[in-house]
């Protein structure tokens, strides 16, 4: 009876620590929680590892770029965020995020909006998103992008997709860093629910910020937008050892942002 009587404390005792660690979160309990499915999840399914020191910034905004394989990337880009910084904390990272998927009613609708994340049509039309991750990264906030748009599933091991232009614009109009992160042998599949309970061995490595700065003070005209969007797949293939397609400025179309 004294066994049951000690187990049943010490449950309580583990609850209400984790309920008092949830709300001294400075990000807030719903992100805190999150982390902890995702740090879960990191160990048990993608067991997650990283190949170098995470280049995250402690404070201040930045925009993280990655090459997208699959569903589970987000919390793959995520786990450890805080491992350099001299005050472990978390920062909630802001993706860009298929409009679809937000608007999903249940646990993964609730995940988006716990992450902060931001609704994007498939159209590229509405320039609202773009505004509102600008605004994002002016108030001193994380962003994560995945800049080819959508999942690789042309030749995810050997070449990106072209990138799209809103990751320059928002970097030449936000002035904060650039920081690509390569992500290999995430998992893959047909359905996000069977990705995110496939067994992989997850890896990523943190690339230095992109240097920009041949573009500071110029005017954000098509052909810039071309040349820096050029420059961060290029980047992003670099650190991944593999190959990149340039994006070719005739395709662009008045919806893509300038000035």
């Amino acid at each position: 009876m004294n066994g049951f009587l000690l187990i049943g404390a010490s449950g309580v005792a583990l609850c209400l620590l984790a309920l008092i660690a949830a709300v001294r979160c400075s990000a807030g309990w719903r992100a805190w929680v999150c982390y902890q499915i995702a740090r879960v999840h990191s160990v048990v399914f993608s067991r997650w590892r990283a190949e170098n020191p995470c280049t995250y910034p402690e404070e201040g905004g930045a925009i993280i770029v990655a090459n997208h394989t699959s569903p589970v990337d987000p919390v793959v880009l995520w786990i450890r965020h805080f491992s350099g910084f001299r005050r472990k904390r978390l920062r909630v990272i802001g993706f860009l995020m298929a409009r679809e998927y937000f608007d999903l009613g249940g646990v993964v609708g609730w995940v988006c909006r716990a992450m902060e994340s931001i609704p994007v049509g498939r159209s590229g039309a509405d320039m609202g998103p773009v505004q509102a991750a600008l605004r994002r990264l002016q108030s001193g906030h994380l962003l994560g992008i995945f800049p080819e748009g959508r999942l690789n599933r042309t030749a995810p091991d050997t070449k990106l997709l072209a990138g799209d232009t809103g990751v320059a614009w928002l970097a030449l109009k936000s002035g904060v860093p650039v920081l690509p992160v390569f992500i290999r042998d995430s998992p893959r599949g047909q359905s996000m629910v069977r990705c995110f309970l496939k067994f992989s061995r997850t890896r990523v490595l943190y690339g230095p910020p992109i240097d920009l700065t041949p573009w500071s003070g110029q005017r954000i005209s098509r052909s810039v937008l071309v040349d820096v969007t050029n420059l961060i797949m290029q980047r992003l293939a670099e650190l991944g050892e593999i190959g990149w397609t340039p994006l070719d400025s005739s395709r662009l179309t008045e919806s893509h942002p300038v000035g």
